[in-house]
């Protein structure tokens, strides 16, 4: 029986599992707390809508239910979409949807006033949303690439 960590002592230890680095970019939190606000502070009218529905009878549970619906669908956004970078690749999630992209596919990143893009080897983009340039150096170490040539100037270099 092959065991790890034995010290000698008699005594066992189990080994330390070994994660892979991860960096998980959402949305900011200030956007679920906007929208667990907007619930609470709609959630009254939207109640006595679905109970009393003064308001042609079915059209008033109708509205009272896609008003209390409507924050905690955006809250929902704001937690799951995002990006996940792994030693693996890219995976650009939405609410529903999730597209996984390997490093091979990825020619390199180009950035801009509305954030991050990759471009890919069929020289499309794939904006990456919610993504900033100061995130980049971390994605590149955590999938183990590297900067080259004129794409390592710094930010500071750029607006000289």
């Amino acid at each position: 029986m092959t065991t790890h960590g034995d010290t000698g002592s008699g005594t066992l230890t189990r080994p330390e599992p070994v994660s892979s680095p991860r960096l998980r970019v959402r949305r900011s939190a200030a956007v679920t707390v906007a929208a667990f606000i907007s619930w609470l502070a709609v959630g009254p009218l939207a109640l006595s809508l679905i109970a009393e529905r003064p308001l042609w009878g079915w059209f008033s549970a109708v509205l009272g239910v896609t008003l209390l619906a409507a924050p905690i669908a955006v809250s929902a956004w704001a937690w799951r979409s995002g990006v996940d970078v792994t030693r693996e690749g890219i995976t650009i999630k939405g609410v529903f949807t999730s597209r996984p992209i390997q490093w091979r596919h990825i020619d390199g990143f180009v950035t801009d006033t509305d954030g991050v893009a990759a471009i890919l080897d069929d020289q499309s983009q794939v904006r990456l949303k919610p993504m900033r340039a100061e995130n980049l150096p971390r994605v590149l170490e955590i999938g183990g690439q590297e900067l080259r040539g004129d794409e390592a100037r710094t930010p500071e270099e750029e607006h000289e």
